[in-house]
């Protein structure tokens, strides 16, 4: 690292880093000058392809892809953008979140012994429990006229399917929900860290209680599976599947719930266009994921490269924002309309080895969700008077979004 009189001082900015692709501001902080993340973050398609930002990932710089294409080709090298490393080693853990943090191949062998788990066939089997928690929710405010969505609904519904899928108690539910509002909205690490540390706690246990007598088909495989040398799954590798079930299969549901209703909120010809053709509800809920990704991941360099005319080194991180890809012009024709007969591939659940494990329960999910909200309301919309909030970072969620709605029975 050398020191450069025309840089500012008090940054840090390595010495293979060209001055014009410097960004000195914060990722965070730029998708929240407006009131629509997508329409902000979206600005970066007017710069470079690839910049060095100053605040990329976790107050770090990075390395950010601004375009589909190298977030794309990114994700399919695996050899050279890494995901090993361990985000819980500061629970005092030595094991990772599995398959999550592990490279290839190491990573496919962890994922076959979930992958059966997680099939279109076997997420089906869940169709009846999906629906029911879905019902059930609805029928607390149904006849209300409105909710307050995210809190009467979006938070709860994936929660209660991942306890189910589980086999843990519903009565963890608040539990599960306080932990999880620590973990994504709490600005003081310590409260973050204990929310972390709570769900540690409860793994820990829950793991243990079902070595002695699982009752799911899940753990029932976890602890029977073995690996290619035949040896069966350590306690901390298990754990590590565990822990990523939680985390992945609650914040990025509700975030997806929550931007997807608050499309439909604004978009009225939409809504009524599913209610008339159900049919074409499926290819709605693919063209909302393209529009709305909640996830933004980041890699480690593997290896020295010279990446599309940048050279990354060792170490460095790569932020891959699918909020970029989703809305590159170069790839989507007017990226910013949800246009759902435009049947266009997305990258939403990442590519490659990454592929996102739950993709097959989480279309399930918000299908059921957009059919169930459509076939009772009609109308639905932002309540009078009030506005929608949201966060965004590692996830881009709805914090809040009143919504209200004429009954269906009422036309």
């Amino acid at each position: 690292m050398t020191t450069d009189p025309t840089r500012p001082v008090g940054v840090d900015v390595p010495d293979h880093v060209p001055e014009n692709l410097v960004w000195r501001h914060s990722i965070d902080e730029f998708t929240r000058e407006l009131d629509d993340p997508y329409l902000a973050g979206a600005r970066l398609h007017n710069g470079p392809d690839i910049i060095w930002a100053q605040n990329a990932v976790l107050g770090k710089p990075a390395w950010v892809l601004t375009r589909h294409a190298l977030i794309q080709e990114a994700y399919l090298a695996p050899d050279v953008f890494s995901s090993d490393r361990q985000n819980l080693a500061l629970l005092g853990v030595d094991w990772k979140l599995n398959p999550l943090e592990y490279d290839p191949p190491e990573h496919q062998a962890y994922r076959k012994i979930l992958n059966p788990f997680f099939t279109p066939r076997a997420m089906a089997e869940l169709d009846v429990s999906v629906r029911e928690v879905c019902d059930t929710l609805i029928a607390k405010f149904a006849d209300l006229g409105g909710c307050e969505f995210i809190s009467e609904f979006a938070e709860q519904f994936p929660s209660y399917i991942f306890l189910d899928f589980m086999g843990m108690p519903r009565d963890k539910l608040n539990d599960f929900l306080e932990w999880e509002r620590v973990m994504i909205q709490a600005a003081d690490p310590m409260k973050k860290f204990t929310a972390m540390k709570s769900v540690l706690t409860y793994m820990e246990t829950y793991v243990e209680e079902q070595r002695n007598n699982p009752t799911t088909d899940l753990m029932k495989g976890l602890f029977s599976a073995r690996m290619d040398n035949g040896s069966p799954l350590s306690e901390g590798e298990i754990m590590g599947m565990c822990y990523l079930l939680y985390i992945g299969g609650l914040d990025t549901v509700f975030s997806a719930l929550g931007w997807i209703l608050r499309h439909l909120a604004l978009d009225n010809p939409l809504q009524e266009r599913l209610r008339a053709n159900p049919q074409d509800i499926p290819q709605a809920v693919e063209e909302l994921m393209r529009a709305y990704p909640v996830a933004t991941t980041h890699r480690e360099v593997k290896r020295d490269i010279h990446f599309h005319g940048v050279d990354m080194r060792v170490g460095d991180w790569v932020l891959f924002p699918t909020f970029l890809a989703a809305r590159d012009p170069r790839v989507y024709d007017n990226p910013h309309v949800v246009d759902i007969d435009r049947r266009a591939r997305h990258i939403t659940f990442a590519t490659g080895p990454h592929l996102c494990l739950g993709v097959h329960l989480a279309r399930r999910e918000l299908k059921t969700v957009v059919e169930a909200f459509l076939s009772r309301f009609k109308n639905i919309r932002i309540a009078s008077g009030e506005h929608y909030s949201f966060h965004t970072g590692g996830v881009f969620g709805v914090d809040r979004l009143p919504l209200e709605w004429d009954a269906v029975s009422d036309s």
